[in-house]
């Protein structure tokens, strides 16, 4: 990739185009006095002398933002220099990962990773609400969240924000049409606002359309119709998020997270069946069950008993390794519930099922201890 362009600030040097908005030009940059590599791309956004008085404005906000704010889920700012005169540049940090749509143009996510997109956003929606004055980013969408590798979760393009106690918005209107909450169209905008494009969001990716082609009753989407096969909780608190009328909204962002948290809907009575079948064959297993068969029981002595001998200390030694395994996951993940608490409910789910499954694995050394110990 080359960076072959103007040396910014003695520090920046621009790289490759990568788009263009209404407040001027996106470049790729290096920072030649990066520490690491990982921190040595950065992103550019460069505004120029020919742009409206009012885009002007929204980048000095966007800047004086970024600089104020500190979270992961948040681009770093790095510095804003005016070079040439009458160039405007914001230097951020480049979030790794790739946005959100762009990352469904080439698969559907499930709904597990659409409940953990959801849950990650809203936390950081959580830190942006609270500040104060609070921060309203009106312009959240697919192509406006990245996802990292790991999940993370990171909200980029804050060139609509607003302060929410200092701006009371005016009659300018900022955010993208089927994202935007209606209250935008009149130039309001408080934390619920948010909160409303979070959820058309999550719903056009668990959808595959754009939130405007979704069905509706008047103002609200049918997401009943809509949504059919989305999880029931998922979906009721997407129906709370994306109300037309931002009184009757979510407003703020743990509150969509303990609605999440309390609709929860109890498992599929057939899937929590399955569950306790396993569970009760992992029991059998580890405690009780037919009388075992004695092994090498046609092998000539002694080779016949030396091989027992060997098989039993094998077992032993899995079945202590195996619990050992069970307890340490079985901590870690208690502590790791108790740490996020708002993806407890999830964490406790796949402590359960780990601990069955191992179970049933201590279960094989126990049956092969058996075998080895039996006296026909």
């Amino acid at each position: 990739m080359a960076f072959d362009g103007p040396l910014i600030g003695g520090r920046f040097r621009l790289g490759p185009k990568l788009g263009k908005g209404s407040q001027g030009e996106i470049f790729l940059a290096r920072d030649d006095k990066a520490r690491g590599a990982d921190e040595r791309e950065v992103i550019v956004k460069r505004m120029t002398p020919r742009t409206s008085w009012k885009s002007f404005e929204l980048f000095e906000r966007e800047a004086k933002v970024l600089s104020q704010l500190r979270h992961a889920g948040v681009p770093r700012h790095l510095a804003t220099i005016e070079e040439p005169p009458g160039t405007f540049n914001l230097v951020m940090q480049r979030v790794p990962g790739e946005n959100l749509r762009d990352l469904s143009a080439r698969r559907r996510l499930s709904q597990l990773e659409l409940r953990d997109v959801m849950i990650r956003s809203l936390e950081v929606l959580d830190y942006l609400h609270t500040r104060s004055p609070a921060v309203v980013h009106r312009d959240i969408k697919p192509s406006n969240i990245v996802r990292a590798p790991d999940g993370r979760i990171a909200l980029v393009d804050f060139g609509g924000v607003l302060e929410a106690a200092r701006d009371k918005g005016g009659s300018t209107i900022v955010g993208t049409f089927g994202y935007m909450a209606p209250e935008q169209l009149h130039g309001q905008a408080t934390p619920a606002t948010d909160i409303y494009a979070l959820g058309a969001t999550i719903v056009s990716l668990a959808g595959g359309i754009e939130p405007e082609d979704v069905p509706r009753n008047g103002l609200r989407m049918n997401l009943d119709r809509h949504l059919p096969s989305l999880d029931p909780a998922l979906r009721h608190a997407l129906t709370e998020m994306t109300d037309p009328d931002p009184d009757r909204r979510p407003q703020r962002a743990r509150d969509v997270i303990a609605l999440l948290a309390k609709s929860r809907p109890p498992a599929d009575a057939d899937e929590q069946r399955s569950r306790d079948d396993r569970r009760s064959r992992a029991l059998a297993r580890t405690s009780s069950g037919p009388p075992a068969r004695r092994l090498f029981s046609d092998v000539g002595e002694p080779l016949g008993t030396l091989l027992r001998f060997g098989v039993l200390g094998f077992g032993l030694g899995g079945w202590i390794g195996m619990a050992s395994v069970r307890v340490s996951i079985t901590v870690t993940l208690f502590i790791a519930a108790v740490l996020a608490f708002p993806a407890r409910r999830k964490i406790l789910h796949v402590s359960r099922e780990l601990d069955v499954m191992l179970a049933e694995g201590q279960g094989g050394f126990t049956d092969m201890m058996r075998g080895a110990m039996a006296r026909r």
